[in-house]
């Protein structure tokens, strides 16, 4: 009965482990203060697009720079048991991806007004995201559309 027990807990306690509560509306405020824009990157473990845009993008030098000056950034991986809250939403990651609209890999960006002002869904490289998120962070996005922006930056529109 021990060695079951055992087991059960081996197999049990990963899962208590990754299981986090995220509260968008709290990090919109967290961004707020420290004033920034809350930027969530919506991805899931067996997804190879998703790890395509952590290895290259999120995770490159040039991009993690950006981020850390202009965002307050958090990630949701769908394949975990978190927990999400959002305005009247509460529920899992992979509920939350259902109430957004968007599959994964997505950025969505949120403005002070705990509105999503932004999604990005897909793969970018390096350079192309770099544009969205001075895109965001400029509240260029307020102005125009991110294609006329993406043009007056050099980037050519994605296929």
């Amino acid at each position: 009965m021990k060695i079951i027990n055992f087991f059960f807990l081996l197999f049990l306690l990963p899962t208590l482990l990754l299981s986090r509560e995220i509260n968008i509306d709290k990090l919109i405020d967290k961004a707020t203060k420290e004033h920034k824009h809350l930027f969530i990157f919506l991805h899931w473990t067996d997804c190879v697009y998703c790890q395509e845009m952590i290895m290259f993008t999120l995770e490159s030098e040039k991009i993690q720079k950006i981020v850390k000056k202009d965002f307050v950034y958090e990630h949701i991986n769908t394949a975990y048991k978190d927990t999400v809250k959002y305005k009247d939403f509460n529920g899992t990651a992979k509920e939350f991806v259902k109430y957004i609209g968007f599959g994964y890999p997505t950025s969505v960006f949120y403005d002070q007004n705990k509105s999503i002002a932004e999604l990005f869904p897909g793969v970018y490289n390096e350079d192309e995201f770099a544009v969205v998120l001075k895109y965001i962070s400029s509240e260029s996005y307020k102005k125009m559309e991110y294609d006329d922006y993406a043009k007056k930056m050099g980037i050519k529109e994605k296929e």
